[in-house]
């Protein structure tokens, strides 16, 4: 039975990106094995991204879809072929989360524990945290859907330009609400016809190699020349301290 360890909402007006079944990498590409050996996938059609050998990064609303029978599969780029599924023993959501301040949810992250140990080769390994330069490039990784393909095997990732929320609040305007977007928040996008969307939350937004963002929402639709938004993870860094060393 797993541990629920926190009281898990439901998201309300926010365009959440892990509910199934629209996810996508909007114009994304094949990703290689190897490529992005931190991520994972849960069932329930999100991301994660390995940050130790027995926990995953996740955004909090992916943990709405966790049942008991739920899985991590890590080493893969294709859900059909290779790789290691894990059970999962434990999952904890921020105990600040909060998917009803507007646009979005506030402290969209959340944590998973496996059972065992995950097995560190070419193909899996634990990501460190960064913050992104202003307009720097980096890559979304998921198994969203795409428009040519509802139900998609294969692993894609798409390069989009990360800035901080004080210009993604001049970036988004009145469609996002100027007050709202914080420093534990990042926003990445890229031109119309590529971003993240449904089924790709809780993944990584990579910057140098690094994790700098957990896929969290979207403004208005997805890939239309707004914003994605991510959670940061260097802004919980001592949350998930805690938490994994407890």
């Amino acid at each position: 039975m797993l541990h629920l360890l926190t009281i898990i909402l439901t998201i309300g007006t926010s365009i959440t990106l892990g509910a199934p079944p629209n996810g996508r990498i909007f114009g994304g590409q094949l990703a290689s094995p190897g490529q992005f050996p931190f991520i994972v996938h849960l069932s329930g059609d999100c991301g994660g991204t390995i940050i130790n050998n027995n926990w995953v990064l996740t955004a909090a609303h992916c943990l709405n879809y966790v049942s008991d029978t739920a899985t991590v599969l890590a080493g893969t780029t294709n859900l059909n072929s290779g790789g290691l599924k894990y059970n999962i023993t434990q999952y904890i959501v921020h105990e600040d989360y909060d998917p009803w301040t507007g646009w979005g949810a506030k402290n969209d992250i959340g944590l998973v524990q496996i059972d065992g140990e995950f097995d560190f080769n070419d193909l899996v390994q634990s990501a460190e945290f960064t913050d992104p330069e202003e307009n720097s490039r980096c890559i979304a990784a998921g198994w969203g859907s795409t428009a040519d393909d509802v139900d998609p095997k294969d692993l894609r990732f798409v390069e989009l330009t990360a800035f901080n929320f004080e210009l993604c609040r001049d970036v988004a305007g009145d469609e996002l609400g100027q007050s709202y977007l914080g420093p534990e928040q990042v926003c990445a996008e890229g031109p119309v016809g590529k971003g993240a969307c449904f089924g790709d939350s809780g993944g990584p937004l990579v910057c140098d190699g690094k994790l700098a963002g957990v896929v969290s929402y979207a403004i208005l639709a997805c890939a239309q020349g707004y914003p994605d938004v991510y959670t940061k993870p260097t802004a919980y860094v001592d949350w998930i301290n805690e938490k994994v060393q407890s």
